[in-house]
């Protein structure tokens, strides 16, 4: 859409609501009005009047949004157009600017005269690239602030009417002040513009939407989504060139130790059952209220009341956000049930903030953990809490279990429903009965994990068209509503054609129909489209697509997939529908995907059947976080309490084994979702070590294992030396525990230390330079010693790290001596042969020794050392037994060894012209021992 035609339509729909800004003039647009301007400058008379209206504003406004550096706009504007005559050029402006916006009944900023038009230019702009860094820094201070981090639509509309409040007290005034008990706060004119509080006001919505366009992006953000912009847009254009720059600042915020944002937020205040050293006690949470700073008096305060009588009245704590203040969440002790409870915040004479009848009910209803419950919540064989008046009229029919106990002023029933069990409060009945089905066909009718796409809309797979259930609301009949089936409307006698009509024996007075389609559709026909609508209403209250099969069926290769890439479809089948996998193609899907996909038409049309991937997918309610299958946990740190579990179509069971006894958990389903508290499971310790489980078919998946000792599982320690490619120390493995971790390297010979301090696993030290020894490593943690004196060490992994050879460093400084000799499979033992200077030739891949042996001198008696002539002997690996080694030595020439089998000598002189083959042998292998 063309400039032109933007204009119009801004002024056309919004009159004197309207903005000019909203139009996003782009950098081209400006550009050609730049051009247009200049012309008209020097050849007005080719110009007229409206045209040199609407040319002057749309220009200025351009330049005021793209160029403009916030000082001096007249000067800057005469500048860019290399025009001279400053007053000159305001004084044509300001006439056509004037006659603009009289002409188009436009917004003009009421303010002093000599800054009229600039200020007017400037609300019309909206937000202007210079003041972009600092206004979208107060924005994302709301965000973090007083939204902490919650953009849904409830809590932003809030804050949005908050902030039209807060622009309309402050908007004659440069800056915004206030303070309260001691703190002070100040958003400034540099922050936020006066222009932008005027636009905020003349135009809320359009204004409004743009700031919760930049909280959404924010949002989007903080949550490492992708974010796209529309094209052509310009405030969109001002976030994306500040994009990194917000991206940082969110960085900084997620990485926050003092990050409150991003959790659950009570928007309403709600009870719940508080479990103390006296018992179970009725509290009330009431949530964060934000307080508009000129509402704020001395004090803040909270008043309770039952109808007129007030109850008692608290101070409030509050606290400063980026643009208001808000009460912190409270809690408080209920010492009676109020059926009509209320309350209201105020500070001084000024309301605040006052609530509706908190009580919905004659009854609170609590689940076993003290959460409140709707009563549409209630489930068979669970433990529940409700509370009454003291005097309330209750009667219990069949229940599971029941007790009641005095609470103060009103009673507390634990009870535990079953399918026929009913509770009636004052002839209003609490029931688990699912004999009442929801609207629509019954679950056991339907396909999980399946689903048809046609034209758009989605289509339920079924395997019956009959038992279709529809409960009309309390104080209503049949008769005030429309049944349309096929685009075909039923009347009353049509519907008892097809169905029962009865009413409810729950007390409500509601009536239930039960209606068969399957004489309904005509020969061949497997499409139902069923819309129900109340009389007078085009809004329906039921609106569903069917389509009946009741032979469906579809395999995957696994009965799920965990961290698999893609997944394999093995059959999909039907008699009623023309679909069948072709065996020659390749049936694998992307695990992005979710489903595997296929075509087909049925009754003229094109469907899609979709069919779910059996993925297991685990969350944890505490932070939404993702679990991955095999993990492991420290008890004391576990963060397990509410899994949510989902695994499309299948039925499965969850387990816990702990020693020798095996638990089975208490799976609540929903659907293919099942939500199960295993908090119970971890707190309580049976074995060291407890096993959670899923139960598929029989078989059984481990997911998660819960430690009650420290412990180090795969560790492995390395060492090469600094100046290689990732040289240095490393140790990986896994630690499960909760303590600081210390390393500690002894030398076995020099006996040398280094401790690491409280590192974490993988670890790595690229610096680190050892001599070549034998070093003992250890991992622990420590404890308090008993006696108060040093700590206890906890070792949790022991090992020898050898840094060079194994046989060299342990040869050191030590006598080598042969043992034996062995020969075609013949063992010898060998006379004193020793060997030393033990080192290894890189360059021939060998080691290499001098060999010696003792004689005795005949004429002075002592044992002399002699080397023999064939040094340096050479030998090419070194391989380990029990206590000794084998080597398979050659002399310096390369030429075996000899031993004389009568003596035990080795490489006697005597071999070298001696035939006898049977006393001197050739040695291919010869027995070592380090003494």
């Amino acid at each position: 859409m063309q400039l032109q035609d933007r204009v119009n339509k801004i002024t056309e729909k919004y009159e004197k609501k309207a903005l000019l800004g909203l139009v996003s003039i782009t950098p081209d647009e400006f550009s050609k009005l730049s051009d247009d301007f200049r012309e008209m400058i020097q050849h007005p008379s080719r110009f007229k009047i409206q045209e040199k209206r609407q040319l002057t504003t749309m220009t200025l406004i351009g330049f005021n949004m793209h160029f403009f550096s916030g000082q001096r706009f007249w000067e800057e504007l005469a500048a860019y157009f290399d025009i001279e005559k400053v007053q000159s050029l305001r004084s044509q402006c300001v006439v056509n600017i004037e006659g603009f916006c009289k002409a188009n009944r436009l917004y003009m900023y009421k303010t002093e005269q000599h800054t009229l038009y600039r200020e007017t230019i400037q609300m019309h702009s909206i937000i202007a690239k210079n003041q972009f860094p600092k206004f979208i820094q107060v924005l994302f201070d709301l965000y973090i602030k007083d939204l902490e981090e919650d953009v849904s639509d409830e809590i932003v509309l809030e804050l949005l009417k908050y902030l039209h409040k807060l622009f309309k007290n402050y908007q004659n005034q440069d800056d915004i002040e206030f303070e309260f008990r001691g703190s002070k706060m100040t958003v400034t004119n540099q922050q936020l513009p006066k222009s932008f509080k005027k636009a905020f006001l003349i135009n809320w919505s359009r204004v409004a939407g743009l700031v919760k366009r930049y909280f959404l992006y924010f949002d989007i953000l903080m949550k490492e989504e992708p974010l796209s912009f529309k094209s052509n847009d310009y405030y969109d254009h001002l976030f994306n060139q500040h994009l990194t720059e917000i991206v940082t600042q969110l960085e900084i915020q997620k990485n926050s130790p003092a990050r409150s944002g991003g959790k659950k937020q009570y928007k309403k205040p709600f009870f719940k059952l508080e479990e103390t050293s006296t018992g179970l006690h009725l509290c009330l949470t009431v949530p964060k209220q934000l307080v508009l700073p000129s509402d704020i008096r001395k004090n803040i305060e909270i008043v309770f009341l039952n109808g007129k009588n007030m109850l008692w009245k608290k101070e409030l704590d509050a606290m400063p956000g980026a643009l208001f203040w808000k009460t912190l969440p409270s809690q408080y002790q209920l010492d009676a049930f109020y059926p009509q409870l209320t309350y209201k915040i105020t500070s001084g004479n000024t309301p605040i903030f006052e609530s509706k009848n908190i009580m919905s009910n004659n009854f609170l209803l609590f689940n076993s953990r003290g959460d409140q419950l709707a009563p549409s919540k209630l489930k068979n064989e669970e433990t529940y809490f409700v509370i009454t008046e003291k005097d309330t009229e209750v009667e219990l029919i069949g229940l599971t279990f029941e007790y009641a106990y005095r609470e103060n002023n009103y009673i507390r029933h634990e009870v535990i429903f079953n399918e026929d069990s009913e509770m009636w409060i004052d002839g209003v009945l609490l029931s688990a009965s699912s004999k009442v089905q929801p609207d629509g066909f019954p679950s056991t009718t339907k396909y999980k994990g399946a689903r048809l796409l046609s034209d758009n809309k989605e289509y339920a797979l079924i395997k019956s068209a009959s038992y279709f259930n529809f409960t009309c609301p309390q104080n209503s009949t049949l008769n005030n509503y429309h049944f349309t089936v096929n685009e075909i409307l039923l009347d009353e006698q049509a519907i008892d054609n097809i169905g029962e009509v009865s009413a409810l024996g729950d007390g409500t007075g509601r009536w239930h129909c039960i209606l068969d389609f399957s004489d309904f559709l005509k020969q061949g026909e497997r499409i139902l489209e069923i819309v129900i609508r109340r009389k007078g209403d085009f809004t329906p209250v039921f609106e569903q697509n069917y389509v009946i099969i009741s032979d469906l069926d579809w395999a995957f290769q696994k009965v799920f997939y965990v961290d698999e890439a893609s997944a394999q479809i093995c059959s999909l089948e039907s008699r009623d529908l023309s679909i069948t996998l072709n065996p020659h193609n390749n049936h694998s899907v992307d695990m992005k995907a979710k489903n595997y996909r296929q075509s087909f038409n049925l009754q003229g049309r094109q469907f899609h059947i979709e069919v779910a991937i059996p993925v297991i997918s685990i969350e944890n309610c505490g932070d939404q976080g993702g679990i991955s299958l095999e993990k492991k946990y420290y008890f004391e740190s576990c963060p397990l309490e509410d899994l949510i579990i989902d695994i499309p179509g299948q039925v499965y069971e969850m387990q816990c084994f702990m020693g020798n006894q095996t638990k089975k958990l208490n799976v609540k389903r929903q659907g293919d979702t099942s939500s199960v508290n295993v908090k119970p499971y971890i707190s309580s310790r049976q074995a060291d070590v407890h096993e959670f489980s899923l139960r598929v078919r029989n078989i059984d998946y481990p997911l998660f294992r819960v430690y009650y000792e420290e412990e180090l599982d795969g560790v492995d320690c390395k060492y090469t030396n600094p100046n290689r490619l990732m040289g240095g120390l490393s140790l990986t493995g896994e630690y499960i525990g909760n303590r600081k971790l210390y390393l500690e390297i002894t030398a076995e010979q020099g006996g040398s230390s280094k401790i690491y301090n409280n590192i974490r696993l993988p670890f790595y030290d690229p610096h680190l330079e050892l001599d070549f020894d034998v070093y003992h490593v250890q991992v622990y943690t420590t404890s308090p010693s008993f006696f108060g004196e040093h700590d206890e060490k906890n070792i949790l992994f022991e090992d020898k790290l050898i840094h060079g050879d194994e046989f060299i460093l342990k040869s050191r400084r030590r006598i080598i001596r042969s043992v034996a000799a062995i020969s075609s499979g013949e063992k010898f033992t060998t006379s004193k042969l020793c060997f030393s200077g033990i080192g290894y030739d890189p360059y021939r891949d060998e080691y290499k020794a001098r060999a010696y042996f003792f004689y005795m001198d005949r004429y002075t008696g002592e044992e002399k050392k002699v080397y023999l002539d064939q040094n340096p002997i050479r030998f090419k690996e070194v391989i380990p037994m029990s206590e000794d080694f084998i080597i398979a030595p050659k002399d310096a020439q390369g030429d075996w060894m000899i031993i004389d089998t009568h003596t035990g000598n080795v490489n006697p002189r005597a071999a070298d012209s001696s035939h006898d083959y049977q006393r001197y042998r050739v040695i291919e292998n010869l027995v070592i021992r380090i003494l």
